[in-house]
Parts: structure tokens; C-alpha cells; sequence
């Protein structure tokens, strides 16, 4: 069976129709000439099409971003002729969080223009930063902030935080945030840490942790509560 693997450029990712194409997108080779100015309005009925490979974990791509594709079954059990390409998650050129849309040929303006038309709903946050880890973290981070550490205790890191002052190392922690905390002086791929007390929600879940400069709810004055966005 033909299993060739290529790198492709993303032009378009369906999110309607039947439930065997919603996910799938529309490519071409990243050899070709583009994008160009006038892919904004390029018709992508007429390009190739694949679906995501794992069905189970979603993670589909931005416009621009970059992927590889291979080949793989029909669904029809008979059928002959090319195999159907599968695509794996967008390649992790910059670093970001966000999105790694990938256009050396137009502007920066014209990209974030051809990132946001291919669904319309989305758009570039330059802010969200990647989660700092630690050696043997397990981390999900979504395009807008969200995340879930399966993490421990640590010691002796060059980066400290502040679930590892007390307990010892290797005591399990899951932390699962909601927006992170806007920090308008870091860098835009400066990797960061939850933060308790900023991020919009969070839930920790602790084994011998204590969270240090944790602000309870209750040192609020009665006339100025805090809204409850936190549980530990």
C-alpha cells in the first residue's frame, strides 16, 4: 500500500457537512508557489483532500500551518484505485501555542488575513505563551490559553514554582487552567507557568502540594468579593 509521506501547506479546514469529512482539509504540496496574495480568495474545492489521522484527539489546523500527509484505507471496503491521505498535527515550526502558520512569501499583515479567513471564527492571539515544563510532565495545551499538567513535585529545577515548596519529588499534581494570566511584558513564545491567583480559572489537584501565595477567598473584604474561579 502507498505510504509516501508529504509536507503539505493548509488552505482550508472543513468543520460542516457529513460526519466522514468534517476535520478533513484541503492542501497543497509546500513546494508549490504559495501563498500568494490572491489565496485569500483561492478556490480549494478543486485541491486534494485528507483527514485527520487520530480520531479519538482532535487537533485541527490553522490555515497555513504545515503538516504531514500520508497514505492510508478507504472506507469503502472494495475500492479500488489511490489510497485515502490522512494528515498528523500541524508541525511545530515557531513554537507557538496559538498557531505555526508557516508563509515566507507575503507579509506578516497578509498572513494573519489569510490565517483568519480559513475559519472565520478564528483569530491570532499573539499572547498566549507555552507552558514552561519539567522532565516528566505530560502537558495538553489548546490555542487559547487552556492547559492540563500532569505533573509532580520537582527539585532542584532552574525554573522554581509554586507547587513544589513542600511534599516530595515525584508527588503527583494535575493542574487544569482556563485562560492564562495576561502578562503584557513577556515575550511572545516565552514559556510560562500557571499562575493561581491570575489565570482566569483553575483547578488544582494536589498530593502533599502546598500552594504557595495562594489569595483565599476570604481575606476579601465583604463589599468587594472575589469572583470564585479557583478550587483546590
Amino acid at each position: 500500500m502507498f505510504t509516501n509521506i508529504q509536507i503539505v501547506r493548509v488552505h482550508e479546514v472543513i468543520m460542516s457537512g457529513s460526519s466522514h469529512i468534517i476535520g478533513s482539509i484541503r492542501y497543497t504540496s509546500i513546494d508549490d508557489e504559495t501563498p500568494l496574495k490572491d489565496n485569500i480568495t483561492l478556490k480549494t474545492n478543486n485541491l486534494p483532500l485528507a483527514r485527520p489521522l487520530i480520531r479519538n484527539i482532535s487537533q485541527y489546523p490553522a490555515v497555513n500551518e504545515i503538516v504531514h500527509v500520508l497514505g492510508g484505507p478507504k472506507d469503502t471496503y472494495n475500492e479500488t484505485g489511490a489510497p485515502m491521505s490522512y494528515y498528523l498535527p500541524p508541525i511545530n515550526i515557531y513554537g507557538g501555542t496559538n498557531h505555526n502558520a508557516f508563509a515566507d512569501q507575503i507579509t506578516d499583515k497578509e498572513l494573519d488575513a489569510q490565517v483568519e479567513t480559513g475559519l472565520d471564527y478564528f483569530k491570532e492571539i499573539e499572547n498566549v505563551r507555552p507552558l514552561q515544563p519539567y522532565l516528566g510532565d505530560i502537558t495538553l495545551e489548546g490555542r487559547y490559553g487552556q492547559s492540563i499538567r500532569f505533573g509532580s513535585t520537582i527539585s532542584g529545577s532552574h525554573q522554581p514554582n509554586n507547587w513544589s515548596n513542600e511534599g516530595e519529588p515525584g508527588n503527583p499534581i494535575t493542574i487544569i487552567r482556563n485562560g492564562q494570566t495576561n502578562n503584557p511584558t513577556a515575550g511572545n513564545f516565552e514559556h510560562i507557568l500557571e499562575d493561581v491567583n491570575g489565570d482566569d480559572s483553575s483547578i488544582y489537584l494536589c498530593s502533599n502540594q502546598q500552594i504557595t501565595n495562594f489569595q483565599k477567598a476570604g481575606i476579601y473584604p465583604k463589599d468587594n468579593p472575589p469572583s470564585y474561579r479557583h478550587m483546590l
